[in-house]
């Protein structure tokens, strides 16, 4: 495994045609997604568009980069993100016909929308309006200047409504906690578990864990790095050159609305039923811990029944060979659940870009009661690449959260993200009464909060096609 260092020539050419926000994500703490459909009229209007467009305001993983080690010398903040992905349908509407020939994945091919049944997802009636359509594209803009990205995305949208349907568009924000870490709605550190592509954040990981890869005796617990080709493909619609390769990645987005009010009822339930004494309220969090996997500052219950260990919100160096018995972290735990920590489930992973949407009224930073937080209107823009949708996302999803037997019989379906059209038995959870022993338990149901409202399967091209798409 080599990973990749962009100081070296060799990975110039390579990293200037990959659209940033795949090795690394863009950082920017505001997104706008703009999702059209295409008239099947304009395919001319709307290829002159996406080249210009490409050439003119597409922000490569190279040029990512350079910004980002600008802003770490200088604090001179990056320049507005953009970057295009493009629906199997879309393919077909700007005159590819033999899009069904040059991609593999199903999902991709077929659309969200008719993978329900893989998913347990809600009928696509149900969903937003905006994705109850077809979309052919979307646009993903991203800036520190909230301004500047709106009036770019205002411009961009009067154009695309010239030759193109805007169906709807989706707002991100990034919400951050005392640490200045990102959260998300229920008040958990977010995104801490990635994989790593870049030779200097493969470095950093080892010198925060103290790992000494030359020493034997100092082998990581969990291993991070990656090859690009877990995200990465060739691109189908682009001619191959080893000098500058041109690859792209299936990109997946997810509306997730979060009831905030609701989960944290629940959890403070069963911190209750764990520790119903008197002098015990500080250990409740613990069932919030047992849910996710970790406490809401980023400490793994794997490693502590209390938070704030050093450097919580990226420790990621443990997995679960000691815990077999589940009695630190249970096997429902959302974590444990999506990524269980080992050779075979690590080909699993997907580099996660997610960022919340919605605005809370009360800040998180300020301990809102329950009558201010939010039942509606809040949750997660989950977005993914990887280089099969099948194997990855939906992988993840339908064996890993949605199964409860999953890894073991009687698990239960992931608390979080899991999604069931059988028994209430899958929502039904055995927690450890005492820490670090899984018997004696208590039994509690923990009904779904997390919503699924719409999104659909993409693919990110290489730059090299968008720049030349005839």
């Amino acid at each position: 495994m080599k990973p990749v260092d962009p100081t070296l020539l060799s990975t110039d050419r390579f990293l200037k045609n990959i659209q940033g926000n795949t090795l690394k994500g863009h950082g920017r703490d505001y997104t706008t997604h703009i999702f059209v459909r295409f008239r099947v009229n304009r395919g001319k209007t709307t290829k002159e568009w996406i080249r210009t467009f490409a050439e003119n305001h597409l922000t490569s993983i190279k040029k990512q980069l350079e910004e980002r080690e600008a802003f770490k010398k200088d604090k001179k903040p990056g320049n507005l993100f953009a970057s295009f992905f493009l629906t199997s349908s879309g393919y077909e509407v700007l005159g590819f016909n033999d899009v069904h020939k040059r991609f593999k994945d199903e999902a991709f091919l077929k659309g969200m929308k008719l993978r329900k049944g893989e998913l347990n997802d809600p009928d696509s009636r149900r969903w937003e309006s905006g994705f109850r359509t077809r979309i052919d594209a979307m646009i993903l803009l991203a800036d520190d200047d909230k301004n500047r990205m709106g009036e770019f995305a205002k411009e961009l949208i009067d154009t695309l409504s010239t030759f193109c349907s805007v169906c709807g568009v989706e707002y991100g924000n990034a919400i951050r906690n005392s640490a200045e870490k990102g959260i998300e709605h229920f008040g958990y550190v977010d995104g801490t578990s990635q994989p790593l592509f870049l030779k200097e954040e493969i470095d950093e990981y080892y010198k925060l864990h103290n790992i000494d890869i030359s020493d034997p005796k100092s082998a990581p617990d969990f291993d991070p790095s990656a090859d690009t080709d877990l995200i990465l493909i060739p691109d189908p619609y682009a001619e191959q050159n080893d000098s500058k390769p041109a690859l792209g990645s299936y990109f997946v987005f997810r509306k997730l609305e979060q009831n905030v009010r609701q989960f944290k009822k629940a959890e403070e339930i069963v911190g209750e039923d764990l520790f119903p004494d008197l002098g015990q309220e500080s250990k409740r969090e613990l069932a919030g811990a047992y849910l996710v996997g970790r406490f809401e500052d980023g400490t793994p219950v794997m490693l502590d029944d209390e938070d704030s260990i050093p450097n919580s919100a990226e420790y990621n160096n443990f997995n679960y060979s000691k815990d077999l018995s589940e009695g630190r972290c249970p096997h429902f735990a959302h974590i444990r659940k999506v990524n269980p920590r080992t050779s075979k489930s690590s080909e699993k992973m997907m580099a996660r870009r997610g960022i919340p949407f919605g605005m809370r009224s009360v800040d998180t930073e300020l301990e809102p009661i329950m009558q201010q937080m939010p039942e509606a209107g809040v949750g997660l823009l989950f977005m993914s690449y990887q280089a099969s949708i099948v194997e990855q996302f939906e992988h993840v999803q339908k064996k890993f959260s949605n199964d409860p037997s999953f890894p073991e019989k009687n698990t239960g379906i992931d608390p979080i993200i899991g999604q069931s059209v059988g028994s209430h038995m899958d929502r039904t959870y055995q927690f450890p009464k005492t820490y670090g022993t899984a018997s004696p338990s208590i039994k509690a149901s923990f009904r779904q909060f997390v919503h699924m409202k719409g999104g659909e399967y993409f693919f990110a091209p290489s730059l090299t096609f968008l720049k030349t798409v005839v």
